[in-house]
């Protein structure tokens, strides 16, 4: 091979129609395209060798590849023809120059490590050659890459006319603008920033500008009547709520596009002020929750002062996508979708390697690195450099209100914000009717156009970046097949109709754009390609079917997902008991009455939380995710925190008392259950996913059909229960230890199942997982539900408990005393402790006061003393707490949950268990129910 530094420069554009390799495989055959003159311009010019820049030390990493793209910039100008003044002009050619460098920057740097040598003593002198050279090597370069040639050019002619545009509107509304928003004239415009948002239709995207005078403005190249409605609408809240309605975005709508007010973030005065926002913030989480509002995270609001701002509010109205399941739809998820939640308003995590960000309208986070590793280049400058995983910090955001320099944190004002949602939902539930009304303030909205998320962003902006590989750049059926993870089914019926118009759009660089009008169910591509009917019903329907809806227990369901989302931005303690609650209350007399009553409240609950849809039944709950962030989901099938577990506590209260709705409820719960475990069995790698543990795998879940299948004498859940097992042994593939999520777990279930039931499948399978645990490790550290303790229920060596934390079942020494032997001095100490505490604010099962009292009903029924007394002295606390102050989750702030370990349903059969002992076997230690004659 040749030194390049020697080869020929060519300097004319190639014949023959080169550009034909750029195109789709449906755009070939037509006419010359635009873009190739610009192509064309640029190969004609005598190339600069000599072109190369030092840039500053805090650039960009893709700004070190801009010099040998400068070709284009220039043509860029030319194509202004002087229209721009150099401070606007030098705002476009950086923005520009940056995204022409991310473009091309993979495709470069493949060239700099296979290409060379490059001349030079130091990587970054070879670094520079590498860019002279390729200055003078575009036609080349596009010989390999044609594609690359035309993301270029495209890129450019987009800008060119999308800026063209803007500085017409501009002319053709000045003197609006500074009737309605400006007041005076604010002078020559002096600055442009670009990209202040996602690029749409031909590389358009929101700009902001400034002016001599030092004002801003907002521009946005899509029809801005939707803000301007909104805007009148809030004008009527403040007449109907005039101390919360929070105000709106002053705009100037065009055709197709409009100005609006630059909103600065400013900071509070005083205390009272912040309070104020959290209020207003509150009411306007009511009325966004009203008209269906969602992804108003925190990039779309500003904190002006005491006013919570939102600046972009083109997804009201936005229909709710229900995804398709193998258990049939999710009524709970549903239920979700059309809450307070799918606002983006309130906390909404992301979670990752790295932790989690909270990027919602009312959170949100600055000084922290994303969750997530993404492409970083690192080396940028070198002959090094390369694009490897890496971490970025989350830019700074203007959502919260600050005080004397101080961002406020949402957790120190939940009750101003819970404040201001209860007023605000109830003002817009008093005038429901008044806003519903042919001619009432919603009318208004039916000819504006909404945005439609249909996918989430970053899978667009990921293949955008994965299509500039070098191997997508060849020709156009390389670039299409950058796009081909589109097709794969996601699940949504709505999506594969949308599929033709995302690849337009995304094979032109752009993010897919899809809109409606709030008063149709039509939907338009970005191209302008109309879809009829595509939407189940329109906004303005669904939002008047909501505001019917709008009642006492509505809010009391919102009010439970605002404090149960608020609480996920809690950090979790892990799994230790609360502190007790206030002064110790009177003792209850624990007596199967007083027992049997407080769970059938419980159980009451449960029914009235329930969402139920057809012969389905689930509920929305808070569930640990990696053991460390809580998030508000619709309930899985585990037995721990899922259905499972809510569904065999009613079908045991329902076979102790014989009311018909508890055991309705639990067959309706589990009704999707045997399609799901099918599904487990036909992709053994989804069941390995769920893992085989007894808590949190495949093995709870088998132990609650079985037990389920006795309770409702159901023969559907006995029939599936085979399947259950398989689906367990195959999970097992994974090979953990441990009770909770493991191996051990699996083989305590299995047994269980075959004593419940005498399924001999179980007890194979139970054979093949002893023979697996000669060879799984010990699980690490204390306490029964993850640690060594649980293991003494199939390892006979048993486990050292080693240090546990807390008293409770799931880590503490509760759990430590179950796995130790009768008459064992562990046992000793843990009752010695129990007996020496007061009973904390935590009934759960997994770490509250319920698991504690099941392992003193074990050492009682063993026969400790010690142990039968204060379990009787415990038990009348903690019924004593519960009729006082209800039952009290092992959650964030104790919110409800519905779940076995850490929620109400756990709680329940904890009563239960108190009063019916010999009915109601332990959940905490897998047992079965009264065992059949085989």
């Amino acid at each position: 091979m040749s030194n390049p530094t020697e080869s020929p420069v060519a300097t004319a554009p190639p014949s023959g129609g080169w550009w034909t390799a750029a195109l789709s495989t449906a755009e070939h055959g037509s006419t010359r395209p635009g873009w190739a003159e610009l192509v064309e311009e640029v190969l004609a010019v005598a190339p600069d060798r000599g072109a190369f820049r030092e840039v500053p030390p805090d650039a960009a990493p893709e700004e070190h590849l801009v010099a040998p793209l400068m070709p284009f910039l220039d043509r860029v100008q030319a194509r202004f023809g002087g229209r721009l003044a150099d401070a606007v002009w030098l705002d476009v050619r950086t923005w520009l120059g940056g995204k022409l460098a991310r473009i091309a920057a993979r495709a470069l740097v493949t060239e700099l490590h296979q290409g060379g040598p490059w001349a030079g003593e130091t990587s970054h002198e070879r670094f520079a050659e590498f860019v002279r050279q390729t200055g003078g090597r575009l036609p080349e370069l596009f010989r390999r890459y044609p594609v690359l040639a035309r993301l270029l050019a495209e890129t450019c002619v987009h800008t060119v006319d999308a800026v063209t545009e803007l500085l017409d509107r501009l002319a053709a509304d000045r003197e609006a603008l500074v009737a309605d928003l400006f007041g005076t004239d604010p002078g020559a415009l002096t600055g442009l920033t670009l990209g202040a948002g996602d690029l749409h239709s031909g590389g358009r995207s929101v700009a902001v500008l400034r002016f001599a005078d030092g004002t801003r403005l907002v521009y946005k190249p899509r029809p801005l009547g939707l803000q301007a409605r909104f805007g009148e609408l809030l004008d009527w809240f403040a007449t109907v709520l005039p101390e919360l309605a929070p105000r709106g975005v002053r705009v100037v709508t065009g055709d197709g596009y409009g100005w609006a007010e630059f909103v600065d973030h400013a900071p509070c005065a005083t205390p009272a002020e912040v309070d104020r926002f959290h209020r207003r913030q509150g009411a306007l989480l009511a009325l966004l929750y009203v008209l269906d509002a969602t992804d108003m995270h925190y990039e779309n609001l500003v904190a002006a002062g005491d006013q919570p701002v939102l600046v972009d509010v083109e997804t009201l109205f936005h229909p709710g996508w229900t995804p398709r399941t193998s258990a049939g739809p999710d009524p709970a998820l549903s239920a979700l979708n059309a809450s307070v939640m799918r606002t983006a308003l309130l906390p909404r995590l992301l979670l990752g390697e790295h932790g989690s960000l909270d990027v919602s309208g009312a959170g949100g986070q600055s000084g922290v690195d994303y969750p997530t590793d993404v492409p970083v280049w690192l080396a940028a400058g070198t002959d090094r450099m390369r694009l490897v995983p890496g971490r970025v910090p989350m830019t700074g955001a203007r959502n919260r209100p600050v005080l004397r320099g101080v961002a406020a944190d949402l957790l120190d004002h939940r009750e101003a914000l819970l404040a201001g949602f209860r007023t605000g939902y109830d003002v817009l539930s008093e005038r429901a009717e008044e806003l519903s009304a042919e001619h009432g303030p919603l009318a208004r909205f039916a000819g504006e156009e909404i945005r439609l998320v249909v996918r989430d962003t970053r899978a667009y902006s990921l293949l955008l970046a994965e299509s500039t590989h070098p191997r997508h750049l060849a020709d156009g059926a390389a670039r299409e097949a950058a796009f081909a993870d589109l097709a794969v089914d996601t699940g949504h019926d709505h999506l594969p109709q949308l599929i033709p118009g995302e690849l337009t759009e995304l094979f032109s660089g752009d993010i897919p754009l899809f809109t409606a009008r709030v008063g149709s169910r039509d939907v338009r591509s970005g191209s302008g390609a109309v879809l009829p009917g595509l939407l189940r019903r329109s906004g303005l329907e669904a939002v008047r079917d909501k505001l019917a809806r709008l009642g006492a227990v509505d809010r009391r369901e919102q009010e439970w997902l605002v404090e149960a989302t608020l609480a996920t931005r809690l950090r979790s303690t892990g799994h230790l008991p609360a502190a007790p609650l206030g002064d110790p209350v009177a003792g209850v007399v624990p007596d199967q009455p007083h027992l049997l009553a407080l769970a059938c409240g419980i159980g009451d609950e449960l029914v009235a939380r329930s969402r139920q849809d057809g012969d389905r039944a689930n509920w929305l709950g808070l569930e640990l995710v990696d053991g460390r962030y809580w998030s508000v989901l619709p309930m899985g099938a585990g037995l721990a925190e899922g259905y499972c577990g809510t569904a065999l506590f009613l079908a045991q209260l329902g076979a102790i008392t014989g009311v018909s709705r508890y055991s309705d409820l639990a067959r309706r719960a589990v009704h999707g259950l045997p399609a799901l475990l099918g599904v487990l069995v036909r992709y053994p790698e989804l069941a390995r996913e769920v893992g085989s543990g007894g808590f949190f795998g495949l093995g709870g879940i088998s132990y609650a059909v079985a037990r389920l299948a006795t309770l409702l004498d159901d023969d559907v859940l006995r029939e599936s229960l085979p399947t259950a097992v398989t689906a367990t042994r195959l999970a097992d593939d994974a090979g953990r230890p441990g009770i909770g999520d493991g191996t051990d777990g699996a083989l305590v279930a299995m047994l269980a199942v075959h004593a419940e039931t005498g399924l001999s499948l179980a007890a194979d399978v139970a054979a093949e997982l002893a023979g697996r645990l000669s060879s799984r490790p010990e699980p690490e550290g204390a306490g029964f539900l993850w640690g060594g303790a649980g293991t003494a229920l199939t390892r006979p060596a048993g486990a050292s408990p080693g240090s546990p934390a807390g008293i409770g079942w799931c880590s503490g020494a509760a759990g430590v005393a179950l796995s130790r032997p009768a008459g064992d001095p562990g046992a000793d100490a843990f009752v010695a402790a129990a007996a020496a505490r007061r009973v904390s604010g935590d009934h759960s099962l997994c770490h509250g006061e319920l698991g504690v009292l099941d392992v003193l009903v074990e050492l009682a029924a063993a026969g400790h003393e010690r142990a039968a007394a204060t379990l009787t002295r415990d038990s009348a606390h903690v019924l004593g707490a519960i009729e006082r102050y209800g039952p009290r989750c092992g959650t964030p702030d104790a919110v409800p949950t519905p779940g076995l370990l850490t929620g109400i349903a756990g709680i329940g059969y904890g009563l239960l268990r108190l009063g019916f002992t010999t009915e109601v076997p332990s959940v905490l230690l897998l047992r079965p129910g009264t065992p059949r004659s085989h």
